[in-house]
């Protein structure tokens, strides 16, 4: 993990593309977009399965090495309408059991607001975009102008990375400056948005194992 100040306050950014406030015993996450296999599924369009159980395997591992006490989804927790099976239902639910204590909230996305809120017995508290949490917002999307410095995510960012006579590896990245966070794609199942470094922006790599600030 590699600790950085925001805003008067210490983060961490985590390599499972995550986002630690220890003050608070607080994780955010971004784009879980569970269940996004089985809507292509219904679509008649093959791929990959099990993406949500392997998510929400990662996402254990990850709140029992921060011994987190409650857990933020800034948006997009579903994937869609068709992502609310007995099959997706049941496997959060057997993470959440796994968690009883762990505070939840959602803070709603574009993809949440056509699935609809989570399961009632997941006991996710939802917020409406923005959610404000102490000096800061919590968002799904970044906002072109805000009034509070805001965490978000949305974008899927990530990062292209290419050196002499190799090829070039595309990371899932943060984007850090001194108005906002954002953080990428939790999920998976999910594509990217390559983003390029602006001047007052800094760019943190993750490949899973650390994370890396761009020079």
């Amino acid at each position: 993990m590699l600790p950085i100040l925001w805003n008067q306050h210490e983060f961490f950014l985590c390599p499972e593309k995550a986002l630690y406030w220890p003050d608070r015993k607080m994780v955010f996450l971004a784009d879980t977009h569970f269940g996004k296999a089985a809507s292509f599924w219904k679509m008649g369009i093959p791929v990959p399965g099990n993406s949500t159980e392997e998510d929400c395997s990662r996402m254990a591992r990850l709140l029992c090495k921060l011994k987190a006490e409650s857990l933020v989804f800034l948006g997009d927790f579903l994937h869609a309408k068709a992502a609310r099976t007995d099959t997706i239902r049941d496997t959060i639910l057997l993470w959440r059991k796994n968690f009883p204590r762990l505070q939840l909230h959602l803070v709603r996305g574009n993809h949440d607001l056509h699935a609809g809120d989570p399961w009632p017995e997941l006991q996710i508290q939802c917020h409406p975009d923005p959610w404000g949490l102490e000096s800061f917002d919590c968002r799904h999307i970044p906002a072109s102008s805000a009034i509070h410095p805001y965490l978000a995510g949305h974008l899927h960012p990530s990062y292209r990375i290419s050196g002499k006579g190799q090829k070039p590896i595309i990371s899932p990245c943060f984007v850090v400056s001194p108005e906002k966070i954002i953080l990428p794609a939790f999920g998976s199942f999910t594509g990217t948005l390559k983003v390029t470094k602006s001047s007052h922006e800094a760019i943190y790599v993750t490949n899973g194992a650390e994370v890396i600030r761009i020079p």
